[in-house]
């Protein structure tokens, strides 16, 4: 009598193969989303910290009074007191046109983003008195990617609050 042989059971390479393959076909898209689902969650943090930064320092040019505002800004000589306490970056640059200030402050450090903040003050009205002066005031937060000085607002900012102030003296 013959014995019959066992079959081994038991994958071939060929099956083992195709699983794989289905496997990759299966797990590729989702780990894509997910992937891109921990890219959008960090750019939807850095945009609320830049806007809450954004807020504060508007809410700091409203604190600022009549007189500060008004005189040309000579008198304004603390600008670190446009961002929130805790900042103490000195302005990379100043500019005074007439009753328009623009004040840069690159390289900050806000929580764990680097940016680049410009504050932009516009008188934009007075009555004919002077006894109230009505300012615009800019908030715009960049993300500082390394880029040179020169390119430092360049890019599309995180954030960008604006608001008005008035002064009544």
């Amino acid at each position: 009598m013959v014995e019959k042989m066992k079959k081994n059971s038991g994958f071939t390479l060929v099956e083992l193969i195709v699983a794989v393959a289905l496997f990759a076909i299966v797990i590729g898209p989702l780990f894509q989303a997910f992937s891109n689902s921990i890219k959008a969650n960090s750019k939807a943090r850095s945009v609320l910290k830049a806007t809450q930064l954004a807020t504060s320092i508007m809410d700091n040019v409203e604190r600022f009074s009549a007189k500060e505002l008004r005189e040309d800004f000579t008198n304004l000589a603390d600008y670190t007191k446009l961002l929130p306490k805790g900042m103490t970056n000195s302005p990379s640059s100043k500019t005074v046109q007439g009753d328009n200030v623009t004040i840069e402050f690159k390289g900050v450090t806000y929580q764990d983003l680097n940016l680049n903040i410009k504050v932009v003050i516009e008188k934009t009205a007075s009555n004919l008195s002077n006894k109230y002066h009505v300012y615009r005031a800019d908030v715009y937060v960049h993300a500082n990617r390394g880029v040179s000085p020169a390119l430092a607002f360049t890019n599309d900012p995180l954030a960008h609050m604006r608001g008005s102030v008035k002064n009544i003296q």
